[in-house]
């Protein structure tokens, strides 16, 4: 009987595929400064959820990470800020901007994913920290599509095994015993007549 990818909940929500043929994940669509601030965001629950021996180079990676860059990553801040404002007049965007945050947080914390997601972070990290200040836009829109890379794998590996559990049921799985319908003497409703 196959199993799930990396150990995952033998259910669960899968984005789908738009029109274009690519995953809708939560960093898609986004302007150039949300992939900015997504990329940090990748960066940020990396070095909060990957520990140990293996990436605890992580944080360390990620505090530099953060002062190198402080004045881009302040400035995309606040234009996201702004996006999020104005994309919802008569709403409050800044809280709408928080739930999507937390939305996405959740979205890199997916524990099936972990080791390939925090192998991927970790380099991003080492890399982006030689990246001269100018180029990090750039240089965050690729590595935010390399991380989500990672996510959109999983899913395609979910979704394959969704497919072959159900090729597995209707070859392997028992067969559901039916009851016979007793048949007898059945009542009509009273005649209101």
């Amino acid at each position: 009987m196959p199993l799930p990818p990396g150990g995952a909940a033998l259910s669960m929500t899968i984005p789908p595929v738009g029109l274009d043929g690519i995953r809708v994940t939560p960093n898609r669509g986004l302007s150039r400064d949300e992939q900015i601030w997504h990329f940090r965001s990748a960066l940020n629950v990396a070095a909060l959820n990957c520990q140990g021996p293996i990436w605890g180079q992580i944080a360390t990676e990620y505090n530099k990470f953060i002062v190198i860059h402080k004045a881009i990553l302040s400035k995309t801040s606040k234009a996201v800020d702004r996006e999020y404002v104005a994309r919802y007049p008569g709403q409050n965007g800044l809280r709408v901007r928080d739930t999507r945050m937390t939305d996405l947080y959740n979205y890199f914390a997916l524990p099936p994913v972990r080791a390939q997601y925090c192998d991927m972070a970790l380099r991003k990290l080492t890399e982006a920290n030689t990246v001269p200040t100018g180029a990090l836009p750039e240089y965050a829109i690729g590595g935010l599509a390399d991380i989500d890379r990672v996510f959109v794998n999983f899913y395609d590996a979910y979704v394959k095994y969704e497919r072959d559990l159900a090729d597995w049921n209707m070859k392997y799985a028992p067969k559901p015993v039916y009851a016979p319908i007793p048949v007898g003497p059945t009542t009509s409703p009273a005649n209101p007549g």
